[in-house]
């Protein structure tokens, strides 16, 4: 991905913060993971954390909730460990923020409460090892980079995603194909904006 801030500031159209290291995270069953490191250079990374989804047919769902809790916490507690030794062999000293996305769901109470547990799981293992932690709204986040949709309203949530995706990947100069990702990195760009 690009790797010069300069060139990565005018392409969003705004100056980023320096000497840092965001973390961002779009929490969800697949949740998109964003690294950036900025100072003259930049260094953009991109992963996914998957768990299975969960059954809305099920009666009883404390066993599995339990379970892919458990299968998050896992996932997180190694992310955290890989972050603490690549932030222990980096020379330079960089400010850490942590970016989470505050995840709304209107009708489906179910997964809206499943989502605020993965976000308290992450800001319980990860808040000692940041100095600074944002919680965004999706909205809020699009607004900060100036991100404008053209869609019409009532466009299918799969076309918006794909509209965030050709937007990110303009901006980073390389093709983004995991919509997870692509919200990851646009939170990390809200929560880096000088």
């Amino acid at each position: 991905m690009i790797n010069s801030l300069k060139k990565l500031e005018r392409n969003l159209g705004y100056k980023l913060r320096k000497d840092m290291f965001c973390l961002a995270i779009d929490t969800a069953t697949v949740s998109g993971i964003a690294t950036i490191y900025t100072n003259e250079k930049v260094i953009i990374k991109t992963n996914l954390i998957k768990i299975p989804k969960i059954d809305k047919t099920l009666e009883d769902k404390a066993e599995v909730y339990e379970a892919k809790l458990r299968a998050f916490l896992n996932e997180i507690r190694a992310l955290k460990a890989l972050i603490k030794v690549g932030l222990e062999n980096n020379k330079k000293k960089y400010r850490r923020i942590l970016i989470l996305e505050n995840s709304f769901l209107k009708v489906n109470v179910v997964t809206f409460g499943f989502l605020r547990a993965l976000q308290g799981i992450i800001y319980a293992e990860l808040n000692d090892l940041f100095d600074e932690i944002q919680i965004i709204f999706p909205t809020t986040a699009r607004n900060l980079v100036g991100f404008q949709s053209h869609l019409p309203k009532g466009t299918k949530s799969k076309d918006r995603k794909k509209e965030i995706m050709k937007w990110i990947s303009n901006v980073v100069e390389e093709e983004i194909k995991d919509d997870n990702c692509a919200d990851a990195i646009l939170l990390a760009f809200a929560g880096l904006k000088a």
